[in-house]
């Protein structure tokens, strides 16, 4: 009997084994399933500043509803990389850079910001390394205070342009570029900037070539006499990047990813020509039509000249 029933566990004994190696191979991968589904779900809301006055903080319209380009394009980042992420805006009197970098260093109000990068930004934050606007960023076309238009038309080199004062926000890195190069600046709060520039406190306002065409649209009427000059643009490298806190490291890897997914795609110049506050520029202002005057931007980190190589439209 005992030799008979030797034998039979002798004849089950690989189908044992086998089904004892497939149960655990099945578990453990339920449980890792169970784990990344839990570590996505725990990982923190990516939390941006919203100014106060916005449609949104007033209560005008759900966050859904919102849209800034910079937004948006952190949503589709976002949805391309880790859609169970939220993104959550809190609502603030909206903080100059100065102050934005400190409440990243910070962290337990906002974890992301978008602004133009430093060497100190990249140093003490953690930056996605893909240019939000394609390195059209640096390049900027000018705002005029009113009765300079013909004279502004006859530039035709850098030190031409050096004739002319320039206004600058508050802790802004285009305004230690520009006066590294050697222009006279007036700096300023940006929701005062484009009176200053009707009031002729300085010469010319620049702007970011993807912004210009939109934001003179709405300056104007609180700024009467100013201009675009499409025709004349200084460049230098500089990007703008979403940073995100030193305390959340994996939301900056999730918003890299996602960038460079769009990048690939062709969605961020698509939406770039597609969003009101962008699409008015390359709609109006082709880009090749353009006198470039070029200049240095000796701040710029390596990493960041990589980035424009690989991203820049300018470049």
């Amino acid at each position: 009997m005992l030799a008979a029933f030797t034998l039979v566990f002798l004849c089950l004994l690989p189908a044992i084994s086998a089904l004892a190696h497939t149960l655990p191979s099945h578990t453990n991968k339920a449980d890792l399933r169970h784990r990344n589904h839990t570590h996505a779900k725990t990982l923190p809301d990516i939390r941006v500043p919203m100014d106060t006055t916005s449609q949104y903080c007033k209560g005008e319209i759900t966050w859904d509803k919102y849209s800034e380009y910079h937004i948006e394009l952190l949503r589709l980042s976002v949805k391309l990389a880790a859609p169970d992420i939220n993104i959550t805006p809190v609502c603030m009197d909206y903080p100059t850079e100065a102050r934005r970098v400190s409440l990243l260093l910070e962290g337990s109000q906002i974890n992301t910001v978008f602004f133009g990068t430093t060497p100190e930004r990249e140093e003490l934050l953690l930056p996605a390394y893909v240019p939000l606007y394609l390195g059209t960023t640096g390049l900027r076309l000018f705002m005029l205070r009113p009765g300079i238009g013909t004279e502004f038309s006859l530039i035709k080199t850098l030190e031409d342009l050096h004739r002319y004062s320039m206004g600058q926000g508050l802790g802004w890195p285009d305004s230690e570029i520009l006066i590294n190069n050697g222009f006279n600046v007036i700096l300023g709060r940006y929701k005062t900037l484009h009176r200053m520039l009707s009031a002729q406190r300085f010469d010319l306002y620049p702007r970011a070539y993807w912004q210009i065409a939109w934001e003179w649209e709405w300056m104007r009427e609180q700024a009467p006499g100013i201009t675009i000059h499409p025709g004349i643009a200084l460049y230098y490298p500089q990007p703008i990047y979403f940073f995100v806190s030193p305390h959340y490291p994996e939301l900056r890897d999730i918003i890299e990813r996602g960038l460079i997914k769009a990048h690939s795609q062709g969605l961020i110049l698509d939406l770039l020509k597609s969003h009101p506050e962008t699409a008015p520029s390359f709609q109006q202002i082709p880009i090749q039509d353009i006198q470039i005057l070029r200049m240095q931007n000796a701040l710029l980190p390596r990493k960041s000249q990589d980035a424009m190589q690989k991203y820049g439209l300018v470049d």
